[in-house]
């Protein structure tokens, strides 16, 4: 299964970008969060949050953290990391999160994601 965000806007399309690196681009995890014709979440994020519970531990920890990125809706704490990722989870997390651009600093007049 493929993504047609045709007409997405740069930003859903870096966040996108982001969570599928996090993701190892598994369409498995890709296909239950987003929804393939727009660039959304394919339900509210407390629903995917609840479902969420058929994955393995390690997978709704980045389900949570995607939703977080993607909206903030993922409330993942930092010690919940800290407590479950090994090594490969946080290089994971640090790669994706590399994409993600450098938020301005305040006073600028650059809007936030871009």
């Amino acid at each position: 299964m493929s993504f047609d965000w045709e007409g997405a806007d740069p930003s859903s399309k870096m966040l996108y970008e982001t969570i599928a690196i996090l993701f190892r681009r598994d369409l498995r995890l890709l296909t239950f969060l987003f929804d393939p014709k727009s660039p959304r979440l394919k339900r509210r994020a407390g629903i995917l949050r609840e479902e969420s519970w058929r994955l393995s531990e390690d997978e709704q920890l980045f389900v949570r953290v995607a939703l977080d990125i993607w909206s903030g809706s993922g409330h993942v704490q930092l010690w919940e990391m800290t407590e479950s990722w090994s090594g490969e989870e946080w290089k994971l997390f640090c790669l994706a999160t590399a994409n993600l651009p450098a938020k301005p600093s305040a006073g600028t007049d650059q809007g936030w994601p871009p």
